[in-house]
């Protein structure tokens, strides 16, 4: 009996991008743009001025995806959709 090879989906290098991460980061603008075709035209062709100008697509293969996170949640807070946490929320 024949059995299919088991792949490992784990990125051997830390920091090597995946499809994960990429929905990870959709997922997060997705709480700030609704619109799916604007979501997705941000992501591909919207440079980010606080990290380099580059596009969250560029960013996200680079393995930069944790600042894109980042920034998505700090316009969040721009924009009161996520409450302030911690001592600063007082």
């Amino acid at each position: 009996m024949s059995y299919a090879r088991i792949v490992d989906i784990r990125s051997p290098i830390e920091g090597t991008p995946r499809k994960s991460h990429a929905w990870h980061v959709l997922r997060e603008a997705a709480r700030v743009e609704p619109d799916e075709a604007a979501r997705i035209a941000w992501y591909r062709d919207d440079p980010i001025a606080t990290l380099g100008m580059r596009t969250a697509e560029a960013l996200v293969a680079l393995g930069r995806y944790e600042e894109v996170l980042a920034f998505l949640r700090g316009v969040k807070l721009d924009m009161g959709l996520e409450p302030a946490r911690g001592f600063g929320s007082f």
